[in-house]
C-alpha cells in the first residue's frame, strides 16, 4: 500500500516540511541568494523570514508572492498542480493587511527559482 501525504501551507504557518532539495550543498542557497531581490520587490522581514525559514524548506510544487507594498504570501501542497499553488500564494498575498489593489502580488518564486526579475 501506497500512503501519499497532502501538506498545504498557510500564510507562512508551516509544521516541521522537509526540503525537496538536498543536493549536499546548501538546502536554500538559492533563496538567500535571491533575498535582496525579494526585498527589492517589496519583501520587509516578516516577508523575508518567511520565504526563508518557512517556504524555503516547503515540499514542492510551491509558489510565492509578494506586493511592492509588502504583503505576500506562499502555497504548497504535494501533488498539486502549478497553477493551483499560483494561484493560491496570489490569494493569500491579497488578503493581507498590506496589500493594496494599486500595487497587485505578483509571483516571485516558483518551486527553487525566482521568476521575478527586477
Amino acid at each position: 500500500m501506497i500512503a501519499i501525504a497532502l501538506l498545504t501551507v498557510t500564510a507562512c504557518q508551516t509544521t516541521g516540511a522537509t526540503s525537496a532539495n538536498s543536493a549536499g550543498a546548501d538546502p536554500l542557497a538559492a533563496y538567500k541568494a535571491a533575498v535582496p531581490a525579494l526585498e527589492q520587490a517589496g519583501g520587509g522581514k516578516a516577508c523575508v523570514d518567511c520565504f526563508l525559514n518557512n517556504y524555503g524548506p516547503s515540499p514542492f510544487p510551491k509558489a510565492f508572492a509578494v506586493s511592492p507594498d509588502g504583503a505576500y504570501g506562499a502555497r504548497y501542497k504535494v501533488g498539486a498542480s502549478m497553477a493551483k499553488m499560483r494561484e493560491d500564494a496570489l490569494a493569500s498575498c491579497r488578503k493581507k493587511p498590506a496589500y493594496n489593489p494599486a500595487h497587485d502580488c505578483f509571483i516571485f518564486f516558483e518551486n527553487d527559482q525566482q521568476v521575478w526579475k527586477p
